[in-house]
């Protein structure tokens, strides 16, 4: 992704920050953390780390409490997004994580179920990402 692409990710998830209830809003912030992995060249991609510093600066306002299931969905969201290893290892831990958000999200309130299951998204397009760049490293 391009920092252009990213910029109007992170304006579309500000401009809805308002409307959004605290559970939607932490997916999208996480969403767009991990957009940021996905930000080239580096250059750019420190860039938009920059604009995640300053959007967590501002939401450090007390939020309302998270319900345990999606506290639970947003722990392995994040363990997977920032895992260690190769592209393979990566993809697996991705896999494995996005098993585990479907099952959290099975014993999930109804009510909150898609919201949780939303956090695969962003956990898919980055095993995509690292599946893709994988290939180009292939001999």
């Amino acid at each position: 992704m391009d920092y252009d692409g990213f910029d109007a990710e992170y304006g579309r998830v500000l401009a809805a920050a308002r409307s959004l209830d605290a559970a939607s809003l932490a997916i999208e912030v996480e969403r767009l953390r991990t957009l940021v992995e996905t930000v080239q060249p580096p250059a750019e991609q420190e860039a938009a780390r920059m604009l995640m510093l300053s959007l967590d600066s501002a939401l450090s306002v007390e939020q309302p409490p998270l319900s345990d299931a999606m506290a639970a969905a947003l722990t392995v969201h994040r363990a997977a997004r920032t895992s260690p290893g190769t592209a393979d290892e990566r993809i697996a831990q991705l896999g494995a994580a996005i098993e585990e958000i479907g099952r959290i999200a099975d014993s999930a309130d109804p009510a909150e179920q898609g919201r949780i299951l939303d956090l695969n998204e962003s956990l898919s397009m980055l095993q995509e990402s690292l599946r893709i760049t994988a290939s180009r490293d292939e001999p």
